[in-house]
């Protein structure tokens, strides 16, 4: 080796070698049109799960929502069922009570009618026997031996 070659390195007379920086180079299909629409490509996946993520709110929001009026519905029906259950108690009694005003009156109708029957029925007995106390002993039936004679 001789002291005026460059090319070794471990000499005084040689260079020192800079590394050379490699060219970035993009591969061909790189282009500014592909990164056009890559970028476009990007864009409108964003908007997408932007859209997505606001419709998700919406209907979380929209089920919310119809839970609450569907609990303050529930609420108001209970309220309007335990009413009418009150106000229904309070006319059945009320019919109650007239109806059993009506069965007394009417049973007290039905017996004063019975008793009217039942005097007059008494009054017929009693005739019944006063005839039957006269007739006693009166035989108005033909004797069995007689013969009985044909109407004509």
């Amino acid at each position: 080796m001789a002291s005026g070659d460059k090319s070794q390195p471990g000499t005084e007379t040689a260079t020192a070698r800079v590394p050379q920086r490699r060219t970035l180079s993009l591969p061909s299909w790189l282009d500014g049109r592909t990164i056009a629409v890559l970028t476009g490509l990007a864009s409108i996946a964003a908007m997408v799960q932007t859209s997505h993520s606001r419709l998700s709110d919406d209907i979380h929001r929209l089920r919310d929502e119809m839970y609450a009026m569907r609990t303050e519905l529930r609420q108001e029906f209970r309220a309007e069922i335990s009413g009418l259950r009150h106000e229904l108690h309070g006319e059945i009694a009320g019919l109650r009570k007239e109806l059993r005003g009506e069965m007394a009156s009417l049973r007290h109708e039905l017996t004063a009618k019975i008793d009217k029957l039942d005097d007059r029925l008494r009054i017929v007995e009693i005739d019944v026997a006063a005839i039957r106390t006269h007739l006693m002993g009166f035989d108005a039936r033909p004797p069995h031996d007689e013969p009985q004679h044909e109407p004509s």
